[in-house]
């Protein structure tokens, strides 16, 4: 379903990709302990009740290290493939740049048509570019992810998401 390599019990990672995983987590890492440290300077709220603007940003911030934390480790512990071989395939720049302008294209789309009209398409298609190439799941996850993500910041976080220019 997807293009992702199958985790295999005996199969190794190359030095390269162990390398670049670890890059990728330690650069995350940095992020979250900066995200960590600016979170600490937004202004307190005057109610005894509120948790303060900082807390999500903490929370989020702190999962993220864990995951990379355990994400190195896994990295870590698997063997290091030392026969050479080139993967299977290679890997498509195409479909990285495909995602990349399908994310401004959505951003654009949103001031215009609103944040469902304009998620629902990418949310699809990112998941064709992915590898899911179902007709039928397809538009289903992209129904249920971008509900999920409207409840969360409209109804849970109360952040307005954009409803467009065209149904004002």
């Amino acid at each position: 379903m997807s293009n992702a390599p199958l985790q295999g019990g005996d199969a190794g990672l190359r030095p390269r990709d162990r390398l670049a995983t670890l890059v990728i987590c330690a650069l995350v890492i940095a992020v979250a302990v900066a995200a960590i440290v600016t979170a600490q300077d937004f202004p307190a709220t005057m109610l005894a009740t509120d948790v303060g603007p900082a807390r999500f940003p903490i929370v989020y911030a702190v999962a993220l290290i864990v995951l990379c934390c355990i994400l190195a480790i896994q990295t870590l512990r698997k063997p290091i493939d030392v026969s050479g071989d080139p993967p299977a395939t290679s890997p498509s720049h195409g479909a990285v740049a495909i995602g990349m302008a399908a994310a401004v294209a959505c951003l654009v789309a949103m001031t215009h048509v609103g944040f469902a009209l304009a998620t629902l398409p990418f949310v699809a298609g990112v998941m064709w570019l992915m590898g899911q190439r179902s007709p039928i799941w397809n538009p289903v996850l992209a129904v249920v992810i971008t509900g999920l993500i409207h409840v969360t910041f409209s109804t849970a976080l109360g952040v307005p998401l954009p409803v467009g220019s065209l149904f004002e």
